[in-house]
């Protein structure tokens, strides 16, 4: 793992921490593949029930990194092309993981900051966050699937309006959108993780992985196809023995036991 990229496994739990104070946690091509190294890592694990995103020095990531921008931004169109696909891998690969992912979002969250934390499935800001799609501000496009995630978390409209304009918007806002799950005082955001990835680690994993896919595959097919998709999915995971444990353990009228199998 990439100085600058922490990952660490805890019990059912692993953490990827964005941890370069000096540049606000911004992100460049050896950071990027260092996450998917960690997404691969924590799918690849099978303890691992939860993945946790979050950022130390009380940023998430001030997205690209501007220091080696000009850098990248004078490679030929054809070898940035292929630079951008490669280092985008990992936001497919944060949607293909069979595993809930949190962002939990101290400080700014914007640019490809903002890209990663989208590419999460659930998010939790702290009071003082700030999110923005700012590209336009250095004379971009968005990048890093923001194109594709922003309008399916927050609406075409609204997620325009944050594309074209560049705006900032502060934690309250971003939840009257839906953006983040919920905002939590700004020195409770660990035990509000640890207390959310609880829940998550305690569900079927079997169950919770077709879920996720099937919820991404359902947001560009049509009815009739999620119908099908969802009678393959419950005829599989119904012979899982979670399933019965989960049966058993309302009849007896307990917490159920999830082993993943």
């Amino acid at each position: 793992m990439k100085e600058g990229i922490r990952y660490q496994v805890d019990g059912a739990v692993a953490t990827l921490t964005l941890d370069r104070p000096e540049v606000r946690n911004a992100l460049g091509p050896a950071e990027w593949r260092a996450i998917d190294e960690g997404v691969v890592q924590a799918g690849a694990d099978g303890a691992v029930r939860v993945l946790v995103v979050t950022g130390a020095g009380g940023v998430f990531s001030a997205g690209g990194d501007v220091k080696s921008m000009p850098e990248r931004l004078a490679l030929p169109p054809a070898e940035r092309r292929a630079q951008l696909l490669e280092m985008t891998q990992v936001i497919r690969h944060m949607r293909e993981l069979s595993k809930p992912i949190l962002a939990a979002i101290d400080g700014s969250c914007v640019g490809a900051g903002l890209s990663l934390a989208l590419a999460c499935d659930l998010r939790i800001a702290t009071r003082r966050a700030r999110f923005g799609a700012v590209f336009h501000r250095v004379g971009l496009t968005g990048d890093f699937g923001i194109l594709h995630l922003l309008p399916r978390v927050i609406g075409p409209a609204r997620a325009l309006e944050l594309l074209l304009l560049g705006d900032l918007i502060d934690a309250a806002r971003a939840e009257a959108l839906d953006l983040v799950l919920r905002v939590v005082d700004d020195d409770t955001l660990a035990a509000e993780t640890q207390a959310l990835v609880e829940r998550l680690a305690a569900g079927p994993p079997v169950a919770m992985g077709f879920t996720k896919t099937g919820f991404y595959r359902a947001l560009d097919q049509d009815l009739a196809a999620t119908l099908e998709w969802e009678a393959a999915a419950q005829a599989i995971v119904s012979k899982t023995e979670d399933a019965r444990e989960g049966l058993l353990a309302i009849a007896e009228k307990r917490s159920p036991r999830f082993t993943g199998k």
